[in-house]
């Protein structure tokens, strides 16, 4: 019997193993570097740091957290699961992107997918579509960042994910949009057939090339918040269709240019 146990367990160790497939994401925090890091299977330690954001996030598991060790251009990445990347105390820390095909930073996770965005560069070189795409997810952190030089948008929230929370705080989103393009400019926000919201706090959009914001409703539920935030320099400041809503939240908000749609306003309690 103790023969029969043995092997039992034995087998039951075996078919453990087998199923740990060889590039498993063990690490909790992963770094990046443009000087020293080279990505690969083994990549991550701030020992061994990896040379892309996409490299880093492959080596990183759920939940986990992508550091920068300096300054550089990490590459676009295409992020699926909760994570963290944070460039933080780092000058130029981030991604130019110069392809005309995909977004600096695109978002496509499952329900309950958490993502923070703080301290990166974004720029996409006038010729990237945007600077963060959020396609997928539940909540989206965009703190202490620049997003500017991108064709379509800073910002396109168009989430399948019911709901969606996208907050962006402490940024700057300047010099995004097709000049002459109306329908191009700074935070876009579409329902793609859920609720999106995203609120804005603390954040300068200006420069855009066709608005500052924008919020479209017309197969869910799109909604912008402002908070202490300036939109400025776009012939449109905030564009509401389709019942799209914005909310001003207590009296420090300035927006320049035309508004379109219906806007409520709300005092801090």
């Amino acid at each position: 019997m103790k023969t029969s146990s043995a092997l039992a367990l034995a087998s039951a160790i075996v078919l453990a193993l087998c199923a740990v497939p060889a590039n498993a994401t063990t690490l909790n925090r992963t770094w990046v570097s443009a000087t020293t890091g080279a990505d690969g299977s083994m990549c991550g330690a701030i020992t061994s740091p990896c040379l892309t954001f996409a490299g880093a996030l492959a080596n990183t598991a759920v939940g986990g957290e992508v550091d920068c060790l300096g300054p550089g251009d990490f590459g676009t990445v295409q992020i699926n699961q909760s994570v963290s990347i944070v460039c933080d105390g780092v000058s130029n820390g981030g991604i130019f992107d110069a392809s005309a095909s995909h977004a600096a930073v695109t978002i496509e996770g499952v329900s309950g997918t958490v993502v923070y965005l703080s301290g990166l560069d974004l720029n996409g070189g006038n010729t990237a579509p945007s600077g963060i795409f959020v396609i997928s997810a539940s909540t989206v952190y965009i703190v202490h960042s620049s997003i500017r030089g991108f064709t379509a948008y800073g910002v396109n929230v168009a989430s399948t994910v019911n709901p969606t929370r996208v907050i962006i705080k402490d940024s700057i989103i300047v010099s995004n949009g097709a000049t002459g393009n109306g329908n191009t400019g700074g935070v876009y926000v579409s329902p793609a057939g859920a609720t999106n919201v995203v609120s804005v706090l603390n954040t300068v959009i200006d420069g855009n090339a066709g608005f500052a914001a924008q919020a479209i409703g017309a197969d869910g539920t799109s909604a912008i918040a402002l908070t202490n935030s300036v939109l400025t320099g776009s012939p449109t400041g905030l564009s509401l269709e389709a019942g799209g809503t914005a909310e001003f939240i207590g009296p420090s908000n300035v927006v320049a240019g035309a508004i379109t749609g219906t806007t409520t306003s709300v005092s801090f309690k």
